[in-house]
């Protein structure tokens, strides 16, 4: 999981970047500010994702048991 969400950290962050500086007209510091911080980003979404499609089903709950009668103390 972890290499998975490597590789997409790194092209998410480097598409970042790129179209940052072309296609947005970011200055050349912000767009290269962007790789980190996208490719960061994506590493922690990319891992959680997968940890999260991963987990074993929850149990049924089950029904609940019914409380017994209370008795008075005499």
């Amino acid at each position: 999981m972890a290499w998975f969400g490597l590789i997409c950290g790194v092209f998410g962050g480097m598409l970042a970047s790129v179209l940052g500086y072309t296609v947005w007209s970011l200055p050349l510091w912000l767009s290269l500010a962007l790789y980190p911080l996208v490719g960061t980003l994506v590493v922690f979404a990319t891992i959680a994702l997968a940890i999260w499609s991963n987990r074993p089903p929850r149990p049924p709950h089950a029904a609940p048991v019914p409380a017994a009668p209370l008795r008075h103390a005499h």
